[in-house]
């Protein structure tokens, strides 16, 4: 597998592959997009709350024993 590396515009979600690549990218090719920092747009993060989780264990049997064989 060999690397071809060509700028491209987006229009309508395609990418127009060059002239003198086409001939050599006849049936499938494996594609990655690497997107410049200054035309990436990050929007706010939501800031995700933790909640807390209960187990009443009251009436769970634990032999550690059996728990170490796992």
């Amino acid at each position: 597998m060999h690397a071809i590396e060509f700028r491209a515009n987006i229009k309508n979600g395609t990418i127009k592959i060059p002239k003198e690549y086409q001939a050599q990218l006849i049936n499938e090719c494996r594609v990655i997009i690497l997107q410049g920092e200054s035309s990436v747009s990050i929007g706010p993060r939501k800031k995700r709350r933790l909640t807390a989780l209960q187990i009443t264990t009251k009436d769970l049997k634990f032999d550690r024993d059996e728990a170490n064989e796992r």
